[in-house]
């Protein structure tokens, strides 16, 4: 099959598996695509591989039984054992009272969104082998090592069901990662894009490598409470899991979710939405179930104003329709946000130093666990680049320490947020996220390195 199937081909194909069918209602997916990949360590690049790769789903229902089968071969025969398979493993599931319908093709609406970026969806390895031989170059003449990957995803998503809806998307992203490391440092640089000329060898290295260099050495901080300028990575880190352990419909209805709709969580300088048609963004827009991501405002100025629906947990409320927002079909999680966007401020980096009497400078979060989610309280270590913070200045590097915090108390207790931000990886896709200040911030124990 060609790399590169296209709208009409693919759905005809979908359709024409359709055909295999015997369930009341019959979902069919398919998401494929090239994935190529230049890792690099010890200062060299030292693999290339691209792969293509396809996934294709069937979700059969009986009544209100469900039966889902997935394989990647696209031989007719196959694809008729497939169906086959979800139809069988669909009669032997116990009725489900909560599943009501696949959705229909009146919750598909025409979206206005770019064409894949050409060079990203079809990389040339030149590029992205450019880009690791700035950074392990770099780090060689500074006496340190990097390591890392930078990769490029070219993919299409179809999806059609037996109610006559059907949908597709072709889409592109590259993401770069580095991991420098010093004697007794390590310095840290990710960016996300969906249009590879974006991703900037230079920047990158150059932002993980000072960050290496300048904590060098680093002292023991005793732990406690203290005011904290938390990077974007520990930003990104912290809105994902608040995203997967309370944005989504299912943990409010089960009584675990953070989201208390309506009430001031946050201070009100906080709105954390999600969209999966922005450009900014690697854009995905319908869900695994075809239907059209809508835009959701979880926090608007501080308030919890909404969770992110798919049809499943839509049909346990009354009078709710689903947002777009499923994850999958073998999904246990319920819907999530995958597109997260946390609206900039009006400061700077050095404008939210200064004024920090004492405090804690956190390049990003790494090993983090929730503890309580239903106050969506983490804990975790900080890692590559931790710094004291005196009297509006980085004094010194600290050794790393380990958090216990409520991500909702910390975005309470928020004093700024920068006006630039940048674009992480986030799932499959990306969040848009600032650098903030933060009033307090519990570091409960210390580390020896």
């Amino acid at each position: 099959m060609p790399e590169v199937l296209g709208k009409e081909q693919l759905i005809r194909f979908l359709q024409d598996t359709l055909s295999f069918a015997h369930a009341d209602q019959t979902e069919i997916s398919f998401n494929g695509g090239t994935t190529a990949l230049t890792r690099f360590a010890n200062n060299y690049i030292h693999q290339n591989v691209q792969e293509y790769n396809t996934v294709i789903k069937v979700r059969s229902i009986f009544g209100q039984k469900v039966g889902i089968a997935s394989g990647n071969s696209l031989k007719p025969e196959a694809l008729k054992a497939l169906v086959q398979n979800a139809e069988r493993l669909a009669q032997l599931q116990v009725v489900d009272p909560n599943f009501k319908s696949l959705p229909g093709p009146e919750l598909v609406t025409a979206v206005d969104v770019p064409e894949p970026d050409a060079a990203t969806y079809d990389t040339d390895p030149q590029v992205r082998a450019h880009a690791a031989g700035i950074i392990c170059r770099k780090a060689e003449e500074r006496g340190v090592v990097a390591s890392g990957a930078f990769r490029t995803q070219g993919f299409e998503m179809a999806v059609v069901n037996s109610l006559g809806l059907s949908n597709y998307y072709r889409g592109a992203s590259s993401d770069i990662v580095t991991v420098v490391m010093g004697e007794n440092s390590s310095g840290y640089a990710e960016r996300l894009s969906p249009r590879v000329s974006e991703i900037d060898g230079e920047t990158i290295a150059d932002e993980a490598i000072n960050k290496t260099l300048r904590s060098a050495n680093p002292e023991s901080l005793e732990p406690g409470e203290y005011e904290v300028i938390l990077e974007e990575y520990a930003v990104r880190e912290m809105l994902s899991y608040m995203s997967f352990l309370g944005m989504g419909a299912q943990s409010v209805q089960e009584g675990r979710s953070f989201m208390q709709l309506e009430r001031q969580l946050m201070n009100p300088l906080v709105t954390i939405y999600d969209d999966g048609s922005d450009p900014r963004n690697i854009i995905m827009p319908f869900d695994a179930e075809g239907v059209t991501r809508r835009r959701v405002d979880m926090i608007a100025a501080g308030i919890a104003k909404a969770v992110v629906y798919d049809t499943y947990t839509a049909n346990r409320e009354p009078g709710k329709i689903t947002t777009g927002h499923s994850i999958g079909t073998q999904n246990e999680s319920g819907a999530i946000p995958l597109h997260l966007f946390m609206e900039a401020g009006d400061s700077s980096k050095e404008e939210m130093l200064k004024g920090i009497k004492r405090g804690v400078w956190v390049t990003r979060f790494h090993y983090v666990n929730p503890l309580v989610p239903d106050k969506a309280i983490l804990t975790g270590m900080t890692r590559d680049g931790t710094f004291l913070i005196e009297n509006g200045e980085i004094v010194r590097p600290v050794k790393n320490l380990r958090f216990t915090q409520s991500a909702v108390e910390a975005l309470r207790d928020l004093t700024a947020i920068t006006r630039n931000r940048i674009l992480l990886p986030n799932f499959h896709f990306g969040s848009l996220v600032p650098a903030i200040r933060v009033g307090k911030f519990r570091f409960n124990s210390a580390t020896e390195f």
